[in-house]
């Protein structure tokens, strides 16, 4: 069984609510029929409940056990807009405008996960990750303690990789040009993250072109200022850096270029140093080294929202489901 396999066996044993407000994409639809005949949710679709089910039959998909709400029609709508005027009164918030922007199906669905009227939200599919995320932030909000929302990637290997299964890396869509202490806080957010969804045991390595000092410059003393930060906020991992890709996930080479970091096993979560080197890193892992790349998953939420690149597919959604429901905290 692989890593993920485990991930959608986790969401079978606990069925989650999941807001899918993009209804009216074809993709969204089929990946909500699917979710519900793979048992790893219960999807709720937003919309006009005659118009999702009249497209539905159009394109031959059975919507099964999938709930459909009306956001205009919500008896929970008022209490949605009490709440939009409270979180966000201090910057002009009335109810005239919250009426408004609860016309906005990502803005409401975030409202249902925030007053917990759905475990998660995944968004995006036909929606900027700007408009996801904001929404995200303002409604749901950061968990407790939690430094800086932030995002990674599970990607999918094959056997052939230097890291075979699954790894994490981040951050790969949100925060451009972190500090030191984002950067830090950054590793164990996806650390985290490894290990609630995967159960993976978190070996990080804090991506850099140099290596344990091997070139001198202000972006390797980031690095190393945020791989000292994160090894003081979680000491009993193994947290390996500043270090190049190839000795990361190499053995070998990093026994040779740091040998007193070196373990017989890669790295299997990537920190990049800023948000260039993390986007272009998973697309070239993606598109060049054939793994699957699930996410944007985002970190530091109160309550799971997740977001979906426009190109995604019927199964990037339904994967995306998966890990949104096992992000899910009682």
């Amino acid at each position: 069984m692989s890593v993920f396999d485990r991930v959608l066996n986790a969401a079978r044993t606990t069925l989650r609510t999941v807001v899918l407000p993009e209804a009216n994409d074809e993709r969204v639809l089929r990946a909500a029929a699917q979710c519900c005949e793979l048992a790893i949710a219960q999807p709720v679709l937003l919309g006009k409940p005659d118009d999702i089910l009249a497209q539905a039959q159009r394109l031959s998909i059975d919507l099964g056990s999938c709930l459909i709400i009306d956001p205009e029609t919500c008896t929970h709508r008022q209490r949605y807009i009490d709440t939009m005027v409270r979180k966000r009164q201090h910057r002009g918030m009335d109810e005239t405008k919250a009426t408004l922007a609860l016309n906005d199906n990502v803005t409401f669905a975030c409202l249902m996960v925030s007053e917990g009227d759905a475990h998660a939200c995944v968004a995006g599919a036909a929606t900027a990750t700007a408009t996801v995320v904001s929404n995200a932030m303002r409604y749901v909000g950061k968990r407790e303690g939690e430094a800086i929302i932030s995002s990674c990637f599970i990607m999918l290997t094959k056997p052939e990789h230097p890291v075979s299964d699954a790894m994490v890396i981040g951050d790969c869509a949100l925060v451009i040009d972190p500090d030191a202490q984002e950067l830090a806080a950054i590793a164990v957010a996806t650390g985290e993250t490894a290990r609630q969804i995967l159960n993976l045991k978190p070996q990080l390595a804090m991506l850099s072109f140099s290596t344990a000092g091997s070139a001198k410059h202000a972006a390797v003393s980031k690095v190393a200022k945020a791989t000292t930060l994160a090894r003081e906020l979680r000491p009993h991992w193994r947290i390996v850096g500043e270090v190049q890709l190839d000795a990361a996930v190499i053995p070998e080479l990093l026994s040779k270029k740091a040998p007193e970091q070196a373990t017989d096993e890669p790295c299997n979560i990537l920190i990049f140093p800023n948000l260039d080197a993390g986007n272009i890193g998973y697309k070239l892992i993606e598109r060049f080294g054939g793994a699957q790349a699930i996410g944007p998953i985002l970190q530091g939420l109160a309550k799971p929202v997740n977001d979906l690149s426009r190109g995604c597919s019927t199964d990037d959604i339904v994967r995306i489901v998966a890990v949104s429901a096992s992000q899910v905290v009682d």
